[in-house]
């Protein structure tokens, strides 16, 4: 039994094994994140609560039965979403519900897709359709040119037609290829 030789190696060894752990390194965020791809999320949540809040009210509230985050594209795809709209006392504006929807928080923008729907409180306007992307910067609800969008108002009023596009800001909205119904506009 030659101890003191196994003694020797074993002190040699120690440090260098001491430095082969030191130099590695556990941070492979954006190494993982370029071998991942675009289509892999970065993380995954069920129960996806996200609220923008104003003056300590909310303004606006998504939620998603599962979120998955794609921190590279800036987008979170949403699945079973469920959104809110608040005025500045915080009741309900309006409310709405989309199978699916991608998300860019840094913009506000949403595309929505599936059975899409929404509803506003203060005349019973709904919206129905398979498409529509809001611009948050712009404040425009559009559809795609071949979906179909039906708009129900509480008086009766159904318009029904392709290209939607509605303005916010404006309070306005069309029809790029043309609408089939009827409105009924107010007055005395």
């Amino acid at each position: 039994m030659n101890t003191g030789k196994s003694v020797a190696r074993r002190a040699y060894l120690i440090p260098i094994a001491c430095l082969l752990v030191v130099s590695c390194s556990l941070d492979y965020g954006e190494a993982l994140a370029e071998e991942l791809g675009e289509d892999v999320p970065d993380s995954i949540l069920y129960g996806f609560q996200h609220t923008v809040v104003e003056n300590g009210k909310p303004r606006f509230r998504l939620e998603a039965d599962l979120a998955e985050n794609f921190q590279v594209t800036g987008r979170t795809r949403l699945t079973g979403v469920r959104f809110s709209e608040f005025n500045a006392g915080g009741g309900l504006v309006a409310e709405g519900t989309a199978d699916s929807a991608v998300f860019f928080p840094d913009t506000e923008t949403a595309e929505l897709t599936g059975s899409v729907s929404f509803r506003r409180e203060s005349d019973g306007l709904a919206v129905n359709s398979g498409y529509l992307k809001w611009d948050g910067e712009a404040r425009l609800l559009t559809s795609r040119s071949d979906t179909l969008t039906t708009l129900r108002d509480g008086d009766g009023s159904r318009l029904s037609g392709a290209g939607f596009q509605a303005d916010a800001a404006r309070r306005s909205f069309s029809f790029d290829k043309g609408a089939d119904g009827s409105f009924r506009g107010g007055g005395e």
